[in-house]
């Protein structure tokens, strides 16, 4: 597809960018998704506030059920209630970050299919949001990581993808049309080429406005830079680690100079280790794909 003319390039930028910056105007989180992250953050909050929220949103608790009956944790058609899949196989961490991701992208308008519809971004989300959690076990120093934080940061990372196409859907479109055409070229090359801003920064925007984390914040904001330094930086190189491996190999990146193996030294997690647990995910790859395929707009 030919690139956008300047003029046309300049004018998404600009007007993007403005808008960005006033918070107003980016669509709020939706009630569940304000309901779940209020939990969140509540010091004596329990299950079964979760689980009442949950089920007050029926494609939400089916979400849930579907998630926790997947053949890798063992229980299948056992889990008969939402309590179930909480207590019982996903635990509360995991089953709170991963509602509260579902919930909160219910505002944001997106094309269904390609290789940046929903689908997809939702599948690889969940991938990457399950590899971060277990990788963040095996570091060396996990005493430096929450893994639900990890977990949280994985399935966020990219949202701001459903941003950008919320604010600008003709543009998303043919960027969508454009990674068809050349699935290997970097699309952070394709978005500052043709529109002057990238996923990244967008989702930083996004993010802060809806007062997330900090961690899951840079995660968002730099998991195309795995060499950043700073407090969250550990965070940021996981993801990072996580995106790679389920590239097979790949660096999906803009750090090149960065080997995969010298990111899971940082993190001290070793090869053999980082093998299992991704084998682990693409084990299940075609059940998170029918999770995210149910959650079509």
């Amino acid at each position: 597809m030919k690139a956008l003319n300047v003029h046309d390039k300049h004018e998404i930028n600009t007007n993007l960018r403005k808008t960005l910056q006033q918070t107003e105007l980016i669509p709020p989180l939706p009630e569940t998704a304000q309901k779940i992250l209020v939990l969140r953050n509540k010091p004596d909050a329990n299950l079964e506030e979760l689980v009442q929220l949950i089920e007050h949103d029926p494609a939400l608790a089916a979400f849930v059920m579907k998630y926790a009956r997947m053949a890798i944790f063992g229980y299948g058609e056992r889990i008969t209630s939402v309590t179930h899949a909480v207590s019982l196989v996903l635990g509360y961490t995991t089953a709170l970050n991963v509602t509260l991701g579902v919930a909160s992208s219910g505002s944001l308008k997106i094309p269904n299919y390609g290789p940046l519809g929903r689908v997809r971004l939702w599948s690889q989300a969940l991938e990457c949001a399950q590899l971060c959690r277990e990788l963040s076990k095996c570091m060396a120093k996990k005493q430096f990581i929450n893994s639900g934080l990890a977990y949280l940061g994985g399935l966020l990372h990219n949202f701001g993808y459903l941003l950008f196409a919320h604010f600008c859907p003709k543009e998303f479109v043919s960027l969508n049309e454009m990674v068809i055409q050349d699935p290997h070229q970097d699309i952070r090359v394709l978005e500052i080429q043709n529109f002057g801003i990238t996923h990244d920064l967008i989702g930083l925007y996004l993010l802060k406005a809806w007062k997330l984390p900090e961690e899951v914040i840079m995660m968002a904001a730099k998991h195309h830079f795995p060499d950043c330094a700073g407090k969250h930086a550990l965070y940021v190189k996981l993801v990072a680690t996580a995106n790679r491996l389920l590239q097979k190999g790949g660096i999906p990146d803009s750090c090149m100079h960065i080997e995969t193996s010298s990111l899971l030294k940082d993190l001290g997690i070793s090869e053999s280790d980082a093998d299992r647990e991704l084998h682990k995910v693409l084990e299940c790859q075609s059940e998170l794909y029918e999770l995210a395929n149910g959650l079509m707009a």
